[in-house]
């Protein structure tokens, strides 16, 4: 598949260049980069969309055409021709999936004003073996225990870091 996303990033890449060359970007073809970048982030979420990627591919064709036109009048084929290798090579390069929704910064059931983390449950039941004064509790801090084998904790910012820095500091004396 086509990574249109890094393509994209790379017609705006050109069409920068060109601006700063003192070259005057037709408003249509600012427009279309636009629209591409906004499919192709559509596309990382959804890439089985073939309607959508059919949209983005004659999007951003279109625009790569008209940059790559500009860029030649104005600049040469060589010059031209280093930007069409750029492009050709971002639509190879391997796609990123999409961060997934269990990296988002919003945690249901936290707090909007604390800060959590996600520890490994088998990393916490061995430093309350060593440890069983040290939990999070003591800290001031709740746990939710999660299906995936991990265990959400939140507090105060203050409270978690000194809790992690607790942590990281049994690990370090466990590895030695």
């Amino acid at each position: 598949m086509m990574n249109y996303h890094s393509a994209a990033k790379t017609l705006d890449g050109l069409m920068m260049e060109l601006i700063k060359k003192g070259i005057e970007i037709p408003a249509h073809v600012v427009g279309d980069l636009k629209s591409g970048r906004s499919f192709a982030g559509i596309l990382l979420r959804s890439p089985d969309d073939t309607e959508v990627a059919e949209k983005t591919g004659f999007i951003l064709e279109t625009v790569e055409m008209n940059l790559l036109s500009l860029a030649e009048i104005e600049f040469g084929a060589d010059y031209a021709e280093t930007w069409q290798k750029a492009i050709i090579a971002a639509y190879q390069e391997e796609i990123v999936p999409a961060a997934s929704a269990s990296a988002s910064k919003l945690v249901s059931g936290v707090p909007k004003d604390e800060r959590w983390v996600r520890v490994q449950t088998s990393e916490l039941t061995a430093f309350y073996e060593h440890e069983p004064d040290k939990t999070p509790e003591t800290f001031g801090l709740s746990t939710v225990g999660q299906q995936d084998g991990y265990t959400l904790i939140y507090g105060k910012r203050e409270n978690v870091t000194a809790f992690l820095n607790r942590m990281k500091e049994f690990y370090r004396k466990t590895k030695k």
